[in-house]
């Protein structure tokens, strides 16, 4: 250990953009410490990128890991700010530079009706929950939430998150339904050839298979889906080939995953009989501009045999952080420095709550440049304190059971996967 003045940056969340601060900071020789809440440190990409994405996972994860093991990281896992450790402790006691805060997106966003949660698990699941199950109900070490995947479900959001909730029932309920005919397919087969393409091979249609298929519903048009990215800069025209290149898009994801899709509706109560959410009221809406209208008086009621709400992810609340509304209350949205705190920064879906890999990366890069700068006029940690830093650091490894290998601990706690299963 060093016996010199020194900057310690600590870092909670060793995800996507946590992993790109991390490794900015270190290559600069900056002492970093990351706190992961899990046993790895893949977020989403683990938890909410859908299973059959197998090449995009295992190499955002290998990236994750490389940059997290340069000599001047410190990997502390098990550890959730505000469970584990207090934000306020953090700050007040143990003697970092800067905290950054990289800790996701990891609630979901409410239906926005009253009373609607009191249905979780009585009709109503929302995406982070189910794609954590969806991702490992095959393993039988998983310990988590439990959730069903059954026909006739009725999908509400507009990302392409929701757009993958659509894909995994479809699957899931065509693979199901095959079994009762006598027919294996494995579901990241089904995924690859599509639904529809599946049950062609087998000369079966979806309704002779008794399938309603899945609806999803959307409060603005299909072409607003961002399936396809539109720069900033794009002119007209170019906003206008997009938007048909979308168009085409859904229309193909359709045909090809026999999903339902209904566009400008916005949910606004919810149906419940017998004790379960069986379905929700909608009210129709129009466009103008950025703007979604409710249109007055026109209402449309769809009955479901249960209901995903996709409709975004926003952080947990974190005791000592402020927030705004169902944000943290940020002072820069571009820095993302945390109202009220000098060197305390937030990083990735914690800002965006996009969930975007490429988002989160950027903003992951531009904050750690952003502080490393800041830190070349800021007294460094002294020796001492350092050292007690480290021994903190080191306390809290050894409590979780980890030895600072972090290659071996990866091999260890991978969780077994679908593709090593079929």
């Amino acid at each position: 250990m060093s016996s010199e003045s020194q900057h310690i940056v600590a870092i909670f969340g060793g995800a996507v953009s946590g992993a790109e601060a991390a490794e900015h900071l270190s290559s600069q020789g900056i002492q970093t410490v990351v706190f992961e809440q899990n046993h790895l440190p893949f977020g989403k990409i683990e938890d909410g990128l859908p299973m059959w994405h197998i090449k995009l996972r295992d190499k955002e994860e290998q990236k994750i890991i490389e940059k997290l093991t340069h000599p001047n990281v410190k990997y502390v896992p098990n550890t959730k700010l505000g469970q584990d450790i207090s934000f306020t402790d953090v700050v007040e006691n143990w003697g970092f530079s800067t905290v950054l805060l990289a800790t996701g997106a990891w609630r979901d966003r409410p239906l926005p009706m009253e009373g609607a949660d009191e249905y979780i698990g009585k009709g109503l699941y929302y995406q982070n929950q189910f794609f954590g199950w969806y991702n490992h109900a095959h393993d039988t070490d998983y310990t988590g939430p439990k959730c069903e995947i059954v026909d006739d479900t009725l999908i509400v959001g507009g990302g392409l998150a929701s757009i993958d909730v659509a894909k995994a029932v479809m699957i899931q309920t065509v693979k199901d339904a095959l079994v009762k005919k006598g027919i294996e397919v494995d579901l990241l087969a089904i995924e690859k050839k599509g639904p529809a393409q599946i049950l062609a091979d087998h000369q079966l249609t979806k309704e002779e298979l008794g399938l309603k298929g899945c609806t999803l519903v959307y409060r603005r048009h299909a072409v607003n889906m961002p399936i396809t990215p539109i720069p900033e800069d794009a002119d007209e025209r170019r906003i206008q080939k997009a938007m048909e290149v979308r168009q085409r898009m859904m229309n193909k994801l359709q045909d090809e995953f026999l999903f339902r899709f209904v566009e400008c509706h916005m949910p606004v109560d919810k149906i419940v009989s017998d004790g379960k959410l069986a379905g929700l009221v909608f009210q129709k809406t129009k466009i103008e501009g950025n703007r979604v209208i409710p249109i007055e008086g026109e209402f449309a009621e769809i009955r479901a045999a249960q209901i995903i709400s996709s409709i975004g992810s926003i952080p947990e609340m974190i005791e000592g952080i402020p927030a705004k509304g169902s944000m943290f209350d940020v002072a820069d949205w571009d820095t993302g420095q945390l109202t009220g705190f000098e060197n305390v920064y937030l990083l990735g879906n914690a800002v965006t709550g996009q969930g975007n890999i490429k988002i989160s990366r950027k903003h992951g890069s531009s904050v750690a440049q952003l502080v490393a700068e800041k830190l070349k006029s800021q007294d460094m940690c002294s020796a001492e304190q350092a050292a007690a830093i480290f021994a903190r650091v080191k306390a809290r490894q050894k409590e979780v059971g980890f030895d600072g290998d972090l290659a071996a601990w990866t091999e260890n706690h991978t969780p077994n996967r679908l593709e090593n299963i079929i």
